[in-house]
């Protein structure tokens, strides 16, 4: 937990929260750091907008801007680039946190950062989640279909019998077509529940009122009957154990 002056890039960077970083921007480009990271900037005057891959992007006016990896946000790739009304709504209230975390940065511990992160990443997801404005195209019949499975999807983590034809034939839909529906976003549905449920139990490792729960008892909470099983996805999501990644980062 940090202030960094860089000047020859353009920016400075006020808080470091280990997945999660949130910068003051300049008029001058940032560099994103890749594919793999999602960069939202909002800017003084209102506006805010989302990008991502590996790209110049000008920042515009002097704002601040929140850059979270891209395995964070469990959202179809097309809604990780997009204007967001940073003004109204739930984006209103992400740019207010943004920029309030920005001008309180020395007020923070290095203890306060996973919970920072957190709740950073669940207001970004959350605003993602929202249809798109009016000036955008109208949700397409499609789209609202994959949004309320989606919706479906999410209060039922926690049921192990949850599954690909579950959620097809709560839906009235054919196993085949749910397939395709979940591929247009380059996914299927069994890896978007693995997903979500590997996330959920990311997002519960570091939050400070589950610290002392056990790995196995959240990871059960999230569908996961088998602890090795569980184990042994989260690595390979991750890149550590969940026990290692607890430690790393609630100290």
């Amino acid at each position: 937990m940090h202030a960094e002056l860089t000047e020859d890039q353009g920016w400075i960077r006020v808080l470091d929260l280990g997945d999660v970083q949130i910068s003051a921007t300049t008029r001058s480009p940032v560099r994103q750091t890749g594919p793999e990271a999602v960069r939202l900037t909002v800017f003084l005057d209102g506006d805010a907008v989302l990008t991502q891959a590996d790209r110049w992007c000008p920042a515009g006016p002097s704002g601040v801007v929140a850059q979270v990896p891209r395995s964070v946000l469990p959202l179809p790739a097309k809604e990780l680039a997009r204007p967001l009304d940073g003004q109204r709504g739930l984006g209103g209230v992400l740019s207010r946190w943004l920029l309030d975390l920005s001008h309180r940065a020395p007020e923070f511990s290095r203890a306060d950062a996973p919970a920072l992160a957190s709740i950073t990443v669940d207001l970004i997801a959350a605003t993602l989640a929202l249809p798109l404005d009016t000036a955008n195209p109208p949700e397409t019949p499609h789209r609202a279909l994959r949004a309320r499975i989606d919706r479906f999807i999410e209060e039922r983590l926690g049921d192990p019998s949850l599954s690909p034809r579950v959620v097809a034939d709560a839906h009235h839909l054919s196993l085949r077509r749910l397939q395709r529906l979940f591929a247009a976003d380059h996914t299927t549905p069994a890896a978007w529940i693995r997903r979500l449920r590997l996330e959920r139990c990311r997002h519960d490792l570091v939050t400070p009122h589950l610290r002392t729960r056990p790995v196995h008892a959240i990871a059960r909470s999230r569908g996961f009957t088998d602890a090795a099983h569980f184990t042994r996805l989260f690595s390979a999501a991750y890149g550590v154990p969940p026990g290692e990644y607890r430690r790393s980062r609630t100290g």
